[in-house]
């Protein structure tokens, strides 16, 4: 797809639909400084506003251009602008982990501070699934065909296990500016795989099978992308990476010293 211009990006709509421990608070950082504040609708701060997309006015409607958040499928209908969306899917294994660590520190989530990973597995609706449902829209279902026929529409779909690469394709189809990055909303005490027994992983397996089939249809799309790349632009994801992982490690040092 060619990138857009400002013209015609002032014409459409760019959503990103965030989707929980993926990576997603680095990227929508990323995301919203290619738009200014009025043009932007961030979900987690109309939250806190009270301010649904819905009861939006048409006015406002109008001046925006791109939303991020935890939102399900289906933004779009709220408009009648041509619209573009993307996403970033992880390893549901790693993405619960993740979630489980976040969210024992969490407030409203205090009930899983006595709660092992097991229980929060077999008993919380987030730990099941959660990319599919998410994807799925309204009403709310585990349809994963539903799913990637969603996926297939997406200009880009990233996986977090190629932040870098996801990203570099985003620049390329969106043509984004100032992409390099730190790593924002990082848990500070995470459980790794390592830790985990095997047990409880096949236990997130057979809780997330509609997810790790989602997965790996993603990998798929994003691998066909890459591949279908310019050699020039592939020389320039190539450099971006190795930049952004100089960066990183730099940044990693800096914190211990």
């Amino acid at each position: 797809m060619k990138k857009r211009g400002v013209k015609m990006r002032e014409q459409e709509l760019h959503i990103f639909l965030h989707i929980p421990k993926t990576g997603g608070s680095t990227l929508n950082s990323i995301f919203t400084r290619q738009f200014s504040a009025q043009e932007l609708y961030d979900h987690e701060l109309f939250q806190n506003k009270i301010i649904p997309l819905a009861d939006l006015t048409s006015e406002d409607k109008n001046q925006i251009h791109a939303i991020a958040g935890h939102l399900l499928y289906g933004a779009h209908e709220q408009f009648t602008k041509p619209y573009h969306y993307f996403t970033m899917l992880r390893h549901p294994v790693d993405r619960v982990l993740s979630l489980y660590s976040y969210l024992k520190n969490y407030p409203g989530y205090e009930r899983l501070q006595n709660m092992s990973l097991e229980e929060y597995v077999r008993t919380e609706p987030e730990a099941q699934n959660g990319q599919t449902l998410l994807l799925c829209g309204t009403p709310i279902q585990y349809d994963v065909s539903l799913a990637k026929q969603r996926l297939e529409t997406f200009d880009v779909v990233g996986i977090t296990e190629r932040f870098d690469e996801s990203l570099y394709l985003l620049k390329s189809v969106f043509g984004w500016t100032e992409i390099h990055y730190e790593k924002v909303n990082i848990t500070k005490t995470k459980l790794k795989r390592a830790d985990v027994p095997l047990e409880t992983i096949k236990l997130i397996e057979e809780y997330n099978k509609l997810d790790l089939e989602l997965y790996q249809f993603a990998k798929e799309l994003l691998q066909k992308r890459l591949t279908n790349l310019p050699n020039r632009e592939k020389k320039a994801m190539k450099s971006f990476v190795q930049k952004q992982k100089s960066m990183n490690k730099q940044s990693k040092n800096a914190k211990l010293n």
